[in-house]
């Protein structure tokens, strides 16, 4: 017997044809155009789970330094020493910068933005009024995203 040959004239019907190929590519085609809005859907929640974690940690690391920092205004027992270097009389109590709640173990690191493109935060300041976009930058009081996109509940990202 001969290569694909079964018998004598006759082809060895094991394999696919190009019919059942097309079918094949058709059907992988639709499914993969449903799943894909799926998946970017997944990817927006995640990144929105991102920023209300991130958004969580850096706004009760505020809390917890302007609770420290108080504590060393106050000369309380148990205040922090890192903290006692820094009482001044012309300070609200809130941070001066981000990265200042990391050098004062407050936080391990800061959470980048998940939403901006450059990772960077809005900064609010306590003298600043709420309905404000510029700040003085003299100390932080609150943070928001950078992003001016809308979530997936139909509230903007930069009021959250």
């Amino acid at each position: 017997m001969g290569i694909g040959l079964r018998h004598e004239g006759s082809f060895d019907t094991r394999g696919f044809t190009l019919v059942e190929l097309l079918i094949t590519l058709t059907v992988l085609g639709v499914l993969a155009s449903v799943a894909m809005p799926l998946v970017e859907v997944t990817v927006k929640r995640t990144r929105e789970i991102e920023l209300r974690r991130g958004l969580r940690e850096i706004r009760e690391g505020i809390d917890r330094f302007k609770v420290d920092y108080d504590k060393a205004r106050q000369n309380a027992r148990d205040a922090r020493e890192i903290f006692k270097a820094r009482v001044s009389s012309d300070r609200s109590g809130y941070p001066l910068t981000l990265e200042e709640l990391v050098e004062t173990k407050t936080l391990r690191r800061i959470p980048k933005d998940p939403m901006s493109t450059e990772g960077r935060w809005v900064i609010r300041s306590y003298s600043d009024s709420l309905d404000t976009t510029l700040t003085d930058r003299r100390d932080i009081y609150d943070v928001r995203s950078a992003s001016t996109a809308t979530a997936m509940d139909g509230s903007r990202y930069e009021t959250w």
